[in-house]
């Protein structure tokens, strides 16, 4: 054996060995990120719509990305039974319907950043319309729109899948595409990276970079009304007024932050796999086959764009004060009614300890009523 066919063996178990641990390593990393990040997502929509944080515009639409985000992880847990042998997304039904939802909570995703961040350069460049123009009862209309629409768009892949067997003997099927629509689905794969994520990244590297620039002044007009308010620090009238101005432009600044970072990160999670995504493509075009390193780049990407859907909660309690507040008080909220409810429980237990006499009034037997005890202790009926 040559030197030249020793390094390629070499290369080879070197390569497979890579995949044996990029494949160990999203066999543990999945089911975390699916757990935590749907719970971080539910969590943040308690915070958006049962707080006062209802009433900004702007929370309507990271809540809707908190639920289109969860959706799309549903889908991700589903597809990973397959690598623990459960084959749930390989029968007939669920394969069409969680493809589907795969690729619309995609799009949903997209345009719910883009419809967030459109909204924060109004606000920011334009502060005067912001309180007509970003209302939370135009927020919830694009909100419905853009779900109609998404369901609508996303609608072909329901053709497109299609389960097949692959072991008669073993009775063994897989969720693949539909021959007689591949013509179809390579069209459609193009239009889907269109809207999925050509136009929604440069609208928003556009409005990010807007925006960027009108933080950037507005940070220098906080500075010159803080000199001023120092300045007029004895005239209680006028400095009350800078005091007021100057909240609203640091509470406006903090905002703008906040979801600049959101829709920054969704863009750089998203751009590996969406590049390979459209490089596999050419390459399908010229009849080549992918190179061993554009797979290992491809399930590295994929790893990335996995973790965009459950990052956000981390992301909203590192950069948002009042986000961060709002959490704190609804878990101590959720312990408070835990600890009065089981108090309470131990109390009624306490009360129906209760003792049964006969006609003479001495004691025959006792009762015990566990409220807080399995169901089949406490709800079979028992004999006395």
């Amino acid at each position: 054996m040559d030197n030249k066919t020793i390094e390629t063996v070499m290369y080879s178990n070197d390569v497979e060995l890579l995949l044996m641990l990029l494949h160990a390593f999203q066999m543990y990393y999945i089911p975390f990120l699916v757990y935590l990040g749907s719970l971080g997502n539910c969590l943040s929509v308690c915070v958006f719509f049962c707080s006062k944080m209802r009433r900004s515009s702007s929370n309507f639409y990271l809540a809707s990305l908190a639920i289109s985000d969860t959706g799309f992880l549903l889908s991700l847990f589903i597809t990973w039974l397959g690598m623990i042998e459960v084959k749930l997304y390989d029968r007939q039904g669920f394969c069409q319907f969680f493809t589907y939802l795969t690729t619309v909570c995609s799009f949903l995703s997209a345009w719910f950043v883009v419809s967030f961040t459109v909204e924060r350069f109004v606000a920011v460049r334009y502060p005067l319309q912001r309180q007509w123009l970003c209302t939370v009862k135009r927020a919830k209309k694009i909100i419905l729109t853009i779900t109609i629409i998404g369901l609508l768009i996303c609608s072909p892949i329901l053709l497109f899948s299609k389960v097949e067997a692959t072991n008669s003997f073993l009775n063994s099927t897989m969720c693949t595409l539909d021959d007689e629509w591949q013509k179809w689905a390579s069209i459609y794969n193009v239009i889907d990276t269109v809207l999925t994520f050509v136009v929604p990244f440069f609208l928003i590297v556009i409005l990010n970079t807007l925006i960027a620039v009108s933080v950037w002044r507005t940070v220098r007009v906080r500075k010159t009304l803080t000199i001023e308010s120092e300045q007029c620090s004895r005239e209680s009238r006028q400095n009350s007024s800078h005091s007021s101005s100057r909240s609203s432009i640091v509470n406006q600044t903090k905002v703008t932050k906040m979801l600049l970072i959101v829709s920054s990160v969704f863009l750089c999670f998203n751009l590996p796999a969406y590049v390979i995504r459209i490089y596999s493509y050419f390459l399908i075009q010229r009849n080549e086959e992918p190179h061993v390193n554009i797979i290992i780049a491809q399930r590295l990407s994929h790893i990335l764009f996995d973790t965009n859907y459950g990052i956000n909660f981390v992301l909203y309690c590192a950069t948002g004060q009042n986000f961060r507040s709002m959490v704190v008080h609804i878990l101590c909220h959720c312990c408070q009614r835990k600890n009065t409810k089981t108090l309470s429980s131990t109390q009624r237990s306490s009360q129906r300890n209760l003792y049964v006499g006969d006609s003479g009034g001495s004691v025959s037997r006792q009762r015990t009523i566990t409220i807080n005890g399995p169901w089949k202790e406490t709800y079979e009926m028992q004999s006395f």
